[in-house]
């Protein structure tokens, strides 16, 4: 018991010393009291939360990208075509003619029809022409530019002639002679005569039409025999025709040269009464066959006359 005692005891002196004996004596003796340091603060870096990373998701993974469909691209429109001119049905159409090269066959074969009559050409350079009669022969002597008479072709050469009658025959190279452009002038001649002849045709037959349209219509039995309408037989041609035709009324037509036979009509020409009808025929001329078209004037029974529907001449 007294040892705790004698301790307790000698921890309060030592207590009482040091708070109340030593700072006096510390003091005088320049001691410090120790003071324990300051307890450092533990500095904790707190790093940040880091924040969750949201992955933005694309329209092709947060949902399948949905393509418009493609909308149909608007067909062009076609140009309008335009449209054809009306075509009168009464308006002249004019003839169409072959060239002078399909004429002559590429001028291997001039018809044989354009020297009836001897044409005159002229020579485009200097020549000898050996002159024939017979067994006689002459060498004449042409100039450029001298005139000579054709008479007839033999393949590549015509057959010419120093003058129209002369009996005195030769033969000189085509291309020698400007035969070529005399042939196609005279060509383009006719050209015009016949097609100025088809539109008097056009002419006179639509002047027919309204004549017959503008008719007194004949009663039914009302008319002598000799003066009913021609009969048309089966085949297309008309026996009052044909029967003119051979008892040689007119000699330019012939049965085998006509392409097609109108209708007959009933016309007032000239203040009298016909029955009308139109061929269109064949006819032969200086550079082959032409189409043409007549008409047969009936009165009474018989074929008064065949006309020349372009110009009402007398078909020979």
């Amino acid at each position: 018991m007294k040892p705790l005692i004698v301790i307790i005891l000698a921890a309060a002196v030592g207590y009482v010393a040091y708070e109340y004996v030593y700072p006096p004596f510390a003091d005088a003796m320049k001691f410090t009291k120790h003071v324990p340091p300051a307890p450092t603060k533990k500095v904790v870096a707190v790093a940040p939360v880091p924040k969750p990373i949201v992955k933005k998701e694309t329209k092709s993974e947060s949902m399948p990208e949905v393509k418009p469909e493609p909308k149909p691209e608007p067909k062009p429109e076609m140009p309008k075509l335009p449209e054809p001119p009306q075509v009168d049905p009464n308006a002249f159409v004019a003839p169409v003619f072959p060239s002078a090269d399909e004429v002559t066959q590429n001028w291997a074969l001039v018809p044989k029809g354009f020297f009836t009559s001897p044409k005159q050409v002229t020579m485009k350079k200097d020549l000898e022409i050996k002159m024939q009669m017979g067994k006689a022969t002459a060498a004449s002597n042409f100039k450029s530019g001298a005139k000579i008479f054709v008479m007839g072709q033999q393949g590549a050469n015509l057959e010419v002639g120093a003058s129209p009658g002369s009996p005195m025959r030769g033969l000189v190279a085509m291309d020698d002679t400007d035969f070529k452009e005399v042939f196609a002038a005279a060509y383009e001649q006719i050209k015009v005569v016949q097609t100025d002849q088809a539109r008097k045709a056009h002419e006179y037959k639509l002047a027919s039409a309204d004549r017959a349209k503008n008719a007194p219509a004949m009663a039914a039995g009302g008319g002598s025999a000799s003066d009913d309408k021609p009969t048309k037989a089966e085949n297309g041609t008309y026996p009052i025709l044909l029967a003119s035709m051979k008892a040689g009324e007119v000699t330019e037509i012939k049965l085998d040269s006509i392409k097609s036979w109108g209708d007959a009509q009933r016309e007032k020409i000239d203040g009298a009464d016909y029955w009308t009808v139109n061929v269109k025929y064949e006819t032969q001329t200086m550079f082959g066959k032409f189409e043409t078209e007549a008409q047969a004037r009936i009165k009474n029974g018989r074929v008064e006359k065949w006309v020349y529907t372009g110009s009402g001449e007398i078909v020979p």
